[in-house]
């Protein structure tokens, strides 16, 4: 092998070399088949948070409400200077009125189907309110037919509207549809009695409204809507149930139970998809409520015995209790469990006192009350209870609370002057059972729990002072007045002392209620007990209050002082 032919063989070498090496560089960059993260984007500040109304508020929705409303106000102000100027015939003016209201109301209806569900509603809103408009001057100011046909006109209208609710699934067009039917009956009234056709309408109307989310599987959430209709028939039927004829309360009272059962319908939707209705227990109780009272009204229009009463009062408090159970399948738990019963509790301690005699409320309220009150406390203290029953059942329980403190407070003339045993009276029962109704809620933080503390004292203390007041006037009858003056600033005393030895949580409140106490003695002592009473009642007055001041100063300082040697 030549001289060249080496030179040849060094440089295909070296050129081996480098292809091989061009190869491995090759190779480590060479992208892989298989799939590859996505690169990671690069940082940006996080956008801020958007007020919840701002969220929530849609201006198209809101442009379209005004334009709706000013549409409407604009249609009736058009429709009363026509008649006033005479520019067109009725017939032309009805006519106008009518094909405004039609073609506002399909418009809205098919905006509803398409992605304007709220705009549809506000259109569906104007064209309702245009047709019940023209339908009330054509029998009222035209009397091209009698009200009744204007009525069923607009029962039409309305029942087209909740139709179109059903099919789009829209809990606003309902809401809407809702509005026209219980503006219509008012809008159409002539005066005179008709209680029974009203409670026959609204009766149809509310099963109108309850077919809704029974079709479109949906609105057991639809909380506006649940109100409005609750609110606005039996608003209606409360207004019928005072006016009633005797000759019609019979009838009346009829249609009010097919009311309940129907509003039982509405609040727990049994066959609906969705598992849990929102606002089921203060629906319940609010309907509960207004038919117990409207079934009064009625049994005093048919003069029935008063004592018979008890009877429907058991009835529904047994009603409730039947329910317990098929809604726990209902509502897949025992959220409903704690309303249920206590509405029939509230029922029975009705029940009691219409059956046997009236004396008899004060203590059996202050008995629900307490029992309301545990209740209320057990269901925040166990997480499975929901918080919407909590509140409904602390309304309950507040409600019942106030009520025996009324009836308690109604006693207070004859607790002054009266003369059963000391303790052994009704008043008392009232007063220690109310009292106990507002511990029981004072453990409750926050601000209920300071105003149940509150009652807590108002009724506490005036009951202890009156039966200490009663005990002494068995001896002497002068001395009673002064005696609650003493009971109350002992009490102020106490209750100052403790709140020095108390805890962070009570020491405030404690403190405050003695200051109170003292300050009510002190002026009670001077305007009043002191220039009612003789020299000996005088001096046994200022003894007595001087006495409970010096000791509770005593043992206040006492205190101090042992704070400051532990400090």
């Amino acid at each position: 092998m030549g001289e060249g032919d080496g030179e040849l063989a060094a440089r295909v070498a070296r050129l081996e070399v480098e292809v091989a090496r061009l190869a491995e560089q090759l190779k480590a960059r060479e992208i892989p088949s298989g799939p590859q993260p996505a690169p990671a984007a690069p940082w940006r500040p996080p956008a801020p948070a958007r007020p919840l109304l701002r969220a929530r508020l849609n201006p198209v929705v809101l442009v379209a409400a005004v334009g709706a409303a000013c549409f409407l106000a604009g249609a009736v102000f058009f429709l009363h200077l026509a008649i006033q100027r005479g520019w067109i015939g009725p017939e032309m003016r009805w006519l106008m009125g009518i094909l405004a209201g039609g073609g506002l109301a399909v418009l809205g209806g098919r905006q509803v189907f398409r992605d304007g569900p709220a705009l549809g509603a506000c259109l569906l809103g104007a064209g309702l309110g245009t047709l019940l408009f023209t339908l009330y001057t054509g029998a009222f100011n035209y009397l091209f037919y009698p009200a009744p046909l204007g009525l069923a006109g607009a029962a039409m209208a309305t029942l087209v509207a909740g139709a179109l609710a059903a099919r789009a699934r829209s809990g606003a067009a309902l809401g809407v549809a809702l509005l026209a039917g219980l503006a219509a009956p008012p809008l159409f009234s002539q005066g005179g009695h008709h209680e029974v056709a009203l409670a026959g309408y609204l009766a149809v109307l509310l099963a109108a409204a309850t077919l809704v989310p029974y079709l479109a599987r949906t609105g057991a959430r639809w909380l506006l809507v649940r109100w409005l209709a609750l609110a606005g028939v039996w608003g209606l039927l409360a207004t019928a149930a005072f006016q009633v004829q005797p000759a019609d309360a019979g009838v009346f009272l009829g249609l009010l139970v097919l009311h309940y059962l129907l509003t039982a319908l509405w609040v727990w939707l049994p066959g609906q998809a969705e598992p849990r209705p929102a606002g089921t227990t203060l629906l319940w109780v609010s309907a509960t409520l207004a038919l117990t009272g409207l079934l009064w009204a009625c049994w005093l229009s048919l003069g029935w015995l008063r004592e018979a009463y008890a009877g429907p009062v058991g009835a529904i408090a047994l009603g409730n209790l039947l329910l317990v159970k098929p809604l726990r399948t209902r509502l897949g738990g025992r959220q409903a469990d704690l309303g249920l019963l206590a509405l029939a509790g509230v029922h029975l301690a009705l029940l009691v006192p219409v059956a046997l005699a009236w004396r008899w409320v004060g203590p059996v309220w202050g008995l629900y009350a307490v029992g309301l009150a545990w209740a209320t406390g057990y269901a925040a203290d166990h997480p499975g209870w929901e918080a919407d029953e909590v509140r409904a059942l602390t309304l309950l329980a507040w409600g019942m609370a106030l009520l025996a403190t009324l009836r308690w407070g109604f006693h207070l003339d004859a607790a002054w002057a009266g003369a059963p045993l000391p303790f052994l009276n009704l008043d008392c029962a009232e007063g220690l059972l109310a009292a106990a109704g507002w511990a029981m809620l004072a453990r409750r933080p926050g601000r209920p729990g300071q105003l149940a503390f509150l009652g807590l004292e108002c009724v506490g203390n005036l009951t202890l002072a009156l039966e200490l007041g009663r005990a002494v006037r068995l001896f002497e009858p002068r001395a009673e007045a002064i005696t609650l003056t003493l009971v109350l600033a002992a009490s102020g005393a106490c209750q100052w002392v403790l709140g020095l030895r108390a805890g962070p949580a009570l020491a405030r409140p404690l403190t405050l209620a003695g200051y109170g106490w003292l300050a009510v003695a002190s002026v009670k002592l001077i305007l009043f007990d002191l220039d009612r009473a003789g020299t000996p009642l005088r001096a046994l007055a200022l003894l007595g209050a001087g006495g409970i001041f010096l000791a509770a100063a005593l043992i206040g300082n006492k205190r101090r002082d042992q704070d400051r040697g532990a400090a």
